[in-house]
C-alpha cells in the first residue's frame, strides 16, 4: 500500500473527526465530535470515506 500525504487537505482541520474521500483527495465532511460527523454523513447519503480524529500534528499517524 502507497503512504500517502495527507497535510495539505488536512491543514484547516486541527481538532475534531474528519471524513476523507477513499482516494485521499479530498475531506468530505468534518465534525466537532464523531457524532455530529455521522450525522453530516447520513445527510449526505454515507458516501464512502475515512474516518479519522483531526489533530494539529499528523506526523506520529499511522493508519490501517
Amino acid at each position: 500500500m502507497k503512504a500517502e500525504n495527507l497535510a495539505k487537505i488536512l491543514k484547516n482541520y486541527t481538532s475534531g473527526w474528519v471524513s476523507i474521500s477513499k482516494n485521499y483527495k479530498k475531506v468530505i465532511a468534518s465534525g466537532r465530535t464523531l457524532r455530529v460527523l455521522l450525522q453530516k454523513l447520513e445527510k449526505m447519503g454515507n458516501p464512502d470515506g475515512y474516518l479519522m480524529r483531526a489533530a494539529k500534528d499528523y506526523s506520529g499517524y499511522v493508519g490501517v
